[in-house]
């Protein structure tokens, strides 16, 4: 995915404001609560995808013998950012999505419009 700064698809957007590494669960906690908030006739688009691999080695073993499996993968969030877009929802419901997700994430966030 390029880094994109500008809306593509929506009226709306979250933008990142700070630099993070976010994990694939983090991302689908998020989706989850922004599809609860803008319901089903609202759009949504997931601009950024987990696709770096983090490895980790068991628990208890002992270091050497190679590199350990893969245990999750990441996403580095650059400032100004798109993360999320939306369409066909109201401005308020939008801002409150952002409200909803903004604890969820490691990094600031803020509002976009589409002018």
């Amino acid at each position: 995915m390029p880094n994109s700064t500008q809306l593509r698809f929506g009226l709306y957007g979250i933008r990142s404001l700070e630099a993070a590494t976010l994990k694939e669960t983090t991302l689908e906690a998020v989706r989850r609560t922004i599809r609860r908030k803008i319901k089903k006739s609202g759009r949504l688009w997931i601009m950024i995808r987990a696709t770096i691999p983090k490895t980790k080695k068991p628990l208890g073993i002992r270091m050497g013998k190679g590199k350990g499996s893969i245990d999750h993968y990441v996403t580095p969030i650059r400032p100004g950012q798109i993360l999320y877009e939306f369409d066909r929802v109201p401005r308020p419901l939008a801002v409150q999505a952002l409200r909803a997700i903004q604890p969820k994430l490691p990094c600031k966030l803020g509002f976009v419009d589409f002018n």
